[in-house]
């Protein structure tokens, strides 16, 4: 049974990073992994594919309306296979749609089978939850759904934007988690799990800012390619296992407008008094 989960998130909360390094740690312990990716930069999978060659799918099936999609999934070094569905012209279409296309072509045409694999995830760009984003949901071609945020303010009113959505289009019946990545202060994170608290939501695991992650993606390679021995590297091994763990659906609550403003008043006045409070020591 191939386990499919989407990871949402603003962008800039670090999504792509963390589904990158997330899959190679799943390959290590034995899962076979696919990346799909879903941005105009085909960065989703740049971290594992390196120099590698990858075309994307859209743009040579929007010329052909027919592809062979044994042309695009690559095997790369870190056991992950990698997919890109690239981009379409601006104005021209809902990018997002093209997921449940691709999960569709990769079903038929048995490209799942043929690899033995048993985890697909999608890396799903975009902030605003239109209806072309959450229809993977909403048509049940997705297992598990991941929240990333990095607990600004933006980022968490994206995550209460998304998760409105996914409650709209799956009403429970998928487990919704949510990932904590780069938060700024150990307050963020207290914040964040208040959040997850009152919106019924489980946090799936908090990859802390390290200077060393920075470095890895800024060179191209995953935490395990540059620094497998890291804190960072074990970071991502314990998250793996947390996403191997059973996950169970719950109903989530997403904050209503006004209690959200609410929320992120009073979360912002704490924080500016934990700063008034570390100037005077």
């Amino acid at each position: 049974m191939v386990e499919r989960i989407c990871f949402l998130g603003r962008g800039g909360s670090g999504k792509s990073t963390v589904a990158q390094n997330l899959c190679q740690a799943l390959a290590r312990r034995g899962r076979r992994v696919l990346l799909v990716g879903n941005d105009i930069s085909l960065s989703s999978t740049v971290l594992l594919r390196g120099e590698a060659e990858l075309s994307p799918v859209l743009e040579d099936y929007r010329d052909r309306y027919e592809v062979d999609l044994n042309d695009y999934v690559i095997p790369t070094e870190s056991g992950v296979f990698c997919m890109e569905l690239g981009s379409l012209d601006p104005g021209a279409g809902c990018m997002a749609r093209g997921i449940s296309l691709a999960d569709n072509m990769l079903v038929s045409q048995g490209i799942l089978d043929r690899l033995d694999i048993d985890m697909v995830l999608y890396d799903v760009s975009g902030e605003t939850p239109c209806t072309g984003y959450i229809l993977p949901i909403r048509e049940g071609v997705m297992d598990r759904c991941i929240i990333v945020t990095n607990g600004s303010f933006a980022a968490m009113t994206t995550a209460n934007s998304i998760l409105q959505a996914v409650l709209r289009a799956a009403d429970g019946r998928i487990p919704v988690q949510l990932l904590v990545n780069n938060a700024s202060s150990a307050g963020t994170r207290e914040e964040v799990a208040c959040y997850a608290q009152r919106a019924n939501i489980e946090i799936l695991g908090t990859v802390d800012h390290a200077k060393e992650l920075k470095h890895s993606s800024l060179a191209g390679r995953t935490i395990f390619a540059d620094l497998p021995g890291s804190a960072m590297a074990a970071c991502f091994d314990q998250l793996a296992d947390n996403l191997l763990a059973p996950a169970y659906p719950s109903r989530p609550v997403p904050f209503g407008r006004q209690e959200l403003l609410h929320w992120l008043r009073g979360w912002q006045r704490r924080e500016l008094e934990r700063l008034r409070e570390e100037s005077h020591v």
